[in-house]
């Protein structure tokens, strides 16, 4: 069965459309009429979360059912594939939550563990860790499969994903970036401002897929920096750039990247688009965007009143919880998770506004690593995606949010004259010094 086919769905489907029929949520400054309805326009950035990205295409679809579109979006991880999938699955205007949902329901997440027997049999026990008591058969697993981990890095090659993500980018008609651009560039006639009318600049509408290359340590943005890598990026399957950013460490193989040296004028191109200045090495490994950067939420921010919000949906509660360490496995844990969301929550320290445009979606009853997820469970996921973006639009007021961006904005400024800013700010409109950051400065 389809999860659209779902009774909850349905109800809150007919609901988000009965209120936007009505014009209740007023997110937005950029609008178009129609066939009779007004679609405002937002960005959109999610976070990394594994197999809990069913929840993200729950959030997507019940903002969609609201008549809300997208301009740019981003991710890392899990959130970057539902971001290419949301760039590539027709134009602009249409919805996309639909065919997501169908791709939901006929996908195999088993298949995507790839690795021989052993380490499926790992794989699957990392995936229910939280309900078996596994520790002894997962010590034997482990043993067995450390000559995989030693030799390859990672349990599952990732080829099963791979061949999927791009035959479904096959289906939407996308075999290269090239191919994809055009989709990304695609702006409908008929866009105005609330209050300018047609009198706008051209709003930005990008695609940013967050990579850790843990080869020069750097933080790596896709399809921007894509040149850094290869001779002709336009020509290669953007589903690559995903594939690169949802590398779970020792879960997945991470991604390679050979030749890179042998490219023309690249001293140049890594002069241009990386902080890296030492010798562009011939082979580049990359691993989990979300190591970095987990919900990169800083992708579009600019540093003034924006015309459309920057939404961001996370999967986890809202609330920061104290974690008790005493033990190896638990420092371990804490340490990644901490490395993760540093730079994410240092962000939304120092521009406080933001807290106000994300959305948290309940993920905590269910793993993150569970290939094995049975129908309903993944209904269960997509519904709790849906009901908090229904929460978001219920609470959220586009009027509100920019008087208290303006009045951020003007305490930056103040400070600034003082020489009280804080040091890590940047000056750069996208707040990501476009993308070129390397995390050993």
């Amino acid at each position: 069965m389809s999860i659209l086919d779902n009774e909850r769905v349905r109800e809150l489907s007919a609901l988000l459309k009965d209120n936007a029929a009505q014009n209740r949520y007023l997110i937005s400054d950029l609008v178009l009429e129609q066939d009779g309805q007004t679609l405002q326009f937002a960005n959109l950035v999610m976070e990394g979360g594994g197999t809990l990205g069913i929840a993200l295409v729950g959030y997507v679809y019940a903002l969609e059912q609201a008549n809300i579109r997208f301009l740019s979006v981003g991710g890392s991880s899990v959130g970057a594939i539902v971001a290419l999938l949301l760039s590539c699955i027709g134009n602009r205007t249409e919805e996309k939550g639909p065919a997501l949902a169908e791709l939901l329901s006929e996908m195999d997440m088993a298949s995507f563990i790839d690795g021989n027997a052993v380490a499926r049999a790992l794989s699957r026990k990392l995936g229910n860790m939280n309900t078996e008591k596994w520790k002894l058969p997962f010590i034997l697993l482990f043993l067995l499969s450390l000559n995989t981990l030693l030799k390859y890095l990672g349990l599952n090659p990732g080829e099963r994903f791979l061949d999927w993500l791009v035959q479904c980018l096959a289906d939407a008609g996308v075999h290269t970036m090239e191919e994809a651009q055009i989709l990304l560039d695609y702006l409908p006639d008929g866009l105005v401002h609330r209050t300018r009318g047609s009198g706008f600049a051209k709003p930005e509408t990008s695609l940013k897929l967050v990579v850790a290359d843990l080869t020069t340590s750097s933080k790596v943005i896709f399809p921007e920096m894509a040149p850094l890598y290869w001779e002709d990026p336009k020509q290669i399957s953007p589903a690559r750039f995903v594939r690169a950013s949802m590398s779970i460490p020792f879960f997945f193989q991470p991604m390679e990247v050979r030749g890179v040296s042998k490219i023309s004028d690249i001293k140049e191109r890594w002069a241009k688009l990386c902080s890296f200045d030492g010798e562009v090495p011939d082979r580049i490994t990359f691993s989990d965007g979300g190591l970095l950067s987990n919900f990169p939420i800083s992708l579009f921010h600019q540093e003034r009143v924006p015309d459309v919000p920057t939404l961001g949906a996370r999967l986890g509660s809202s609330s920061r919880t104290v974690k008790e360490i005493s033990t190896l496995g638990g420092l371990l844990g804490n340490m990644i998770s901490a490395l993760r969301h540093y730079s994410d929550y240092e962000f939304i320290y120092n521009n406080p506004d933001y807290s106000r445009l994300l959305g948290y979606i309940p993920t905590e009853a269910h793993s993150w690593l569970n290939f094995q997820m049975s129908e309903a469970e993944k209904q269960e996921l997509f519904i709790k995606g849906m009901v908090s973006a229904y929460d978001f639009l219920e609470t959220f007021d586009w009027p509100t949010y920019k008087q208290i961006r303006r009045e951020q904005i003007d305490l930056n400024a103040s400070l600034s004259r003082f020489g009280w800013g804080s040091p890590r700010r940047r000056n750069s409109t996208s707040g990501e010094d476009n993308g070129k950051e390397n995390y050993n400065r």
